[in-house]
């Protein structure tokens, strides 16, 4: 029987992740620790964040990031509907920016965020000035969106 690959440790993700300015590396270590752990949410949700950011605000290629992005929603959406985090962050993703992923809609997105809020009571705060966004602290790249210390 082969052996898995050991997938990279979350303090070294966090770190990519911290390179605002290209996420490429991120992306290459969630992929491998994808490849090791197919089923592991944090991961997923993680892959999928970046890529979108990546998508909207960074580097080439984007066209290969959306449709990753792509790939893994369709991948995930039944296996994690039920999780709040995964709701959130494709949703998001989706309703700011589906004209990137074709087969979206806007309404699609406000669907899965909505989702979210009815999973998360700290989703549905979100926007609220004193919405508890402490389980984001030391989630690397979530955290620094949300500006979670």
């Amino acid at each position: 029987m082969p052996l898995s690959p050991v997938p990279p440790p979350w303090s070294r993700i966090h770190e990519a992740e911290g390179n605002w300015t290209c996420l490429r590396h991120a992306i290459e270590l969630l992929e491998a620790r994808l490849v090791a752990k197919p089923d592991e949410l944090e991961t997923v949700i993680h892959l999928g964040f970046t890529l979108w950011y990546e998508v909207t605000e960074g580097q080439l290629p984007v066209d290969d990031y959306a449709r990753r992005f792509l790939e893994l929603y369709r991948r995930y959406a039944d296996t994690f509907s039920e999780k709040a985090d995964f709701c959130h962050v494709f949703g998001l993703a989706i309703k700011l920016d589906w004209y990137f992923f074709p087969g979206t809609t806007e309404a699609e997105g406000h669907r899965l965020m909505s989702q979210a809020a009815a999973l998360d009571p700290m989703w549905a705060q979100l926007y609220e000035a004193d919405a508890d966004l402490s389980r984001l602290r030391g989630r690397g790249i979530l955290a620094a969106y949300y500006n979670v210390k």
